[in-house]
């Protein structure tokens, strides 16, 4: 039997013999022609089918040299910073050892020859067999960098011309610098808040330009995530109490007790400013769609080799269509009870991709009319490796300190070689 008599659906037993052939090859005749590369392996890694395509980005000579080779020989990957991925870290292989998809556009696919291109890998397991696909994204990555780009400079020039309108307007709504009647405040006080949303519109796209192309480097420290947490969560306090919220921090037995019990020492390696964005949104989002009355809970607490932080609200909720879509770009619930309520349809977005960038997750569970709760999993730390990495980063410190020192202290003068004689 073929490979391709495998995969091939056979209606009936009395059309095996008459259909399987000619699907079979019509099979092997679009895989041979199509632009993505397609590999095959089996159980044990070794190649059982190779396509042109796959030949091509490889750099293979040809495909029978690949066949009943290994899939590993064949697909070297290197991160978008040109460095190689170890065995035992390569996604690509671990989906392939532990038999789970696998999909991603971060790594760039070097050829036997050395030759480098940016690919799209998908890893789709079956019971015998692993089907890997490789697609060249060079195009699509220049057309969306210079998407990328335009957003960014149109972001940037827009910034200012905004911020120039909601300053005079809010010079317009100050008593001390203007004098103006009821009707026109009523007027001038909603121009203000759309040019508030109009600055903080422009300021997410320039976030998001900056993660689609990298900009954004991540810098990991390690801390104890229920002090900083709590932190970064009090910090709402204001905003809590001018909407009547309930808001509580720690382990409870139910939302807006406020008996608050924590007895833990939870610690990570996290950038604290990716950290703050992810909660900041989180927490804004739960102010936002909370009604008056309602309550907050924020919980830290260790699961595992992760960090568990939890953002919950007695809001109206998310229906369930909704709750699959709302991680994504520009999306916005829209019904009676949200269109009221501004936003970008962008902080989700980038709470997820700040969560991402640092190794973590970010997921939602509700039900319309019932709450919501926001879950970030980020990987824990020991304690000991916490101070281990605290110790390096205070060496690190101490040996930039020095070096400063070293550049701005004065030189002795230098000493005369000369002789006085009297």
């Amino acid at each position: 039997m073929g490979i391709f008599d495998k995969f091939t659906k056979k209606s009936s037993p009395e059309s095996v013999v008459a259909s399987t052939p000619s699907q079979s090859a019509l099979a092997e005749m679009a895989l041979n022609l199509i632009a993505d590369g397609v590999v095959i392996v089996d159980n044990s890694g070794k190649i059982e089918f190779v396509n042109p395509a796959a030949v091509t980005l490889t750099g293979c000579s040809n495909v029978d040299e690949a066949l009943g080779a290994t899939y590993q020989g064949l697909i070297r990957l290197e991160n978008g910073e040109g460095m190689e991925i170890a065995d035992g870290q390569n996604p690509l292989f671990l989906a392939v050892q532990q038999n789970v998809e696998f999909s991603s556009r971060d790594y760039v696919l070097v050829t036997i020859q050395g030759k480098r291109t940016p690919v799209a890998i998908n890893v789709v397991p079956t019971r015998n067999e692993k089907i890997i696909t490789l697609r060249d994204i060079t195009k699509e990555l220049e057309e969306e960098g210079e998407q990328t780009e335009f957003i960014s400079t149109a972001s940037h020039e827009m910034r200012t011309p905004v911020a120039s309108i909601e300053g005079y307007l809010g010079l317009a709504l100050n008593p001390t610098t203007a004098t103006i009647d009821e009707r026109a405040r009523q007027y001038l006080t909603e121009a203000h808040k759309a040019s508030q949303h109009l600055g903080r519109l422009f300021q997410d796209l320039l976030d998001v330009t900056k993660l689609d192309d990298k900009r954004i480097k991540v810098r990991l420290v390690p801390v104890e995530m229920i002090t900083l947490v709590k932190q970064i969560a009090d910090e709402r306090a204001t905003a809590f109490a001018e909407k009547k919220l309930k808001y509580s921090f720690g382990t409870q037995d139910e939302v807006g007790d406020n008996r608050v019990t924590i007895d833990q020492l939870i610690y990570a390696m996290v950038d604290i400013d990716f950290l703050r964005e992810i909660l900041d949104n989180l927490l804004e989002n739960a102010i936002k769609y909370t009604p008056e009355g309602g309550a907050v809970w924020v919980n830290v607490r260790g699961d595992g080799d992760r960090v568990l932080i939890n953002v919950t609200d007695t809001g109206m909720g998310i229906a369930p269509d909704d709750l699959k879509h709302i991680f994504q770009k520009f999306y916005r619930v829209d019904n009676s009870q949200t269109r009221t309520i501004g936003g970008t349809g962008l902080g989700l977005y980038i709470a997820k991709e700040r969560a991402e960038a640092i190794g973590g997750r970010i997921w939602a569970e509700s039900a319309f009319g019932e709450g919501s709760t926001f879950y970030v999993s980020l990987p824990r730390i020991s304690a000991e490796e916490y101070e281990r990495q605290r110790q390096i980063m205070a060496n690190i410190a101490m040996m930039g300190q020095t070096a400063i020192q070293a550049t701005i202290s004065p030189q002795p003068p230098l000493q005369s070689s000369t002789n006085t004689v009297n």
